[in-house]
């Protein structure tokens, strides 16, 4: 009688099919294979870097795009691993460097100079690589063929799961990535969802795993080093003019435009004057940076000599299109100054804190309905216009806040408006407005105060 022989379902992850088998149902298929032998070769390698000692997480984001710049001295292509690390493909830079293992010393050189503590490795894979950092072990693996017997030495904390499953695999005694791989796959994907197999098939090289690359922002910066020292800020103009000319041109060129600069002074021994520059919209004009630029630099007394400048523009953004009249141009109507215009040379003059704009809040209380903004909407405003929703009309000119007054000599034009809110902010208000117009045809905008009865002064019509 001829024997069956049962087939065990508990598949060794490490091992390759040498042809392709029929699953069955209750099993889940491993990625397809070629038909012969081995599996495909790896064209990648990757280096991994961890970063222990970034602090918290706000920390940590804000420094791993300023390390990236760090990396890109040694390859194109590197990318992003949230919160603490980075991962470069660092394969066609071989040829540059040399070797991999000189590489590996330059890299980690870069960090060492930066004073940073790191965890690195290189392997042919992303996760393997960053496995391998995570658990401390300084790894260069070049072979493909070698990936797994280095991973099985490595604890199963340093796939960084979550904890309850990670707290699930010690309960089974799943200690190290070798136990892990040794699992059926159809149990793993079972039980840990199907995500965890994928994990393991991506660090063996055997499915793929794209990456984004970071593309850091890009900024136009120039620096220009003086033959003599300027003493007066008044030459510091014509000192400029050519480097702003390169700045409007490197904006043209990409179709974008900038709404703040940074001028910085270089000093012999004086530290470095810093003068931050706001612009009310978003240009690529060489005459608005210029006319900015020369505002300020009027009302400046240098410290020490200057003997270099060094010009860093805002982040780049969209420029918005915009059609010009039939007869723009010189001596036309549109080659006057703007209101944008005057507002960035009344900030150049005033600072940025005395020029501002106001921005409506959905909000009963008149002392509570704005708040003041950067950004100006330099819209026209009719006079007297009320808000949605306003029984009366609003003055233009409205005081900081209430003044009390005797009982108003006047006309009672409109009124009264009563406005009670507040009350949830322990900040509450029951008012009743009134406009009146005065003997002298002044109108005003006042209330009486619904508790104490006193009367207020809040605004004035123009």
């Amino acid at each position: 009688m001829t024997s069956r022989r049962g087939h065990s379902r508990t598949a060794d992850l490490f091992a390759v099919e040498k042809a392709p088998a029929m699953p069955t149902p209750s099993v889940i298929p491993g990625p397809p294979k070629a038909q012969g032998s081995r599996a495909p070769a790896i064209r990648q390698l990757w280096y991994a870097v961890l970063f222990p000692a970034l602090g918290d997480a706000e920390q940590a984001a804000a420094a791993l795009p300023r390390l990236a710049r760090h990396a890109q001295r040694f390859t194109s292509f590197v990318s992003i691993e949230a919160p603490d690390a980075l991962l470069l493909e660092v394969k066609g830079s071989l040829r540059l460097f040399g070797s991999a293992q000189r590489l590996y010393a330059d890299l980690d050189a870069c960090w060492a100079e930066l004073a940073l503590p790191v965890r690195s490795a290189i392997a042919p894979t992303t996760l393997a690589a960053l496995w391998c950092a995570r658990a401390g072990m300084r790894a260069l693996i070049e072979d493909p063929a070698l990936l797994a017997g280095s991973l099985a030495r490595l604890p199963v904390a340093c796939t960084a799961w979550d904890a309850d499953r990670l707290q699930t695999l010690r309960s089974m005694g799943v200690a190290s990535i070798g136990e892990l791989l040794r699992l059926p796959r159809s149990g793993l994907a079972r039980r840990f969802s199907p995500a965890a197999v994928l994990d393991l098939d991506i660090a063996l090289g055997r499915s793929g795993a794209p990456r984004r690359s970071f593309v850091p922002r890009e900024r136009f910066r120039e620096r220009c080093d003086f033959e003599t020292e300027i003493e007066h800020a008044a030459y510091l103009e014509q000192a400029l003019e050519p480097v702003l000319e390169r700045c409007a041109g490197f904006l043209r060129t990409r179709q974008a435009g900038i709404q703040g600069m940074e001028l910085r002074l270089q000093h012999r021994s004086a530290p470095v004057t810093r003068l931050r520059l706001g612009l009310a919209s978003v240009t690529s004009e060489y005459r608005r940076l210029r006319d900015v630029l020369v505002q300020r630099l009027q009302s400046l007394e240098l410290a020490a000599p200057v003997r270099a400048i060094e010009v860093i523009s805002g982040r780049l953004q969209p420029l918005s299109a915009s059609s010009l009249g039939v007869f723009a141009g010189q001596g036309g109507a549109q080659s006057r100054d703007t209101a944008v215009q005057l507002v960035e040379r009344l900030r150049a003059r005033l600072g940025m804190r005395a020029v501002y704009g106001l921005s409506a809040i959905c909000e009963h209380r008149p002392e509570a309905a704005w708040r003041r903004v950067h950004a100006l909407q330099l819209a026209a405003a009719a006079m007297g216009e009320s808000p949605a929703g306003a029984a009366l009309p609003r003055p233009l000119w409205l005081l900081e806040a209430p003044q009390p007054m005797a009982p108003a000599d006047g006309v009672a034009e409109e009124g009264p408006e009563r406005i009670e809110s507040g009350w949830w902010d322990g900040k509450g208000v029951a008012r009743d407005y009134y406009v009146v117009r005065r003997s002298h045809g002044a109108r005003w905008w006042i209330f009486q105060e619904r508790h104490s009865k006193r009367w207020y002064l809040h605004g004035v019509f123009a």
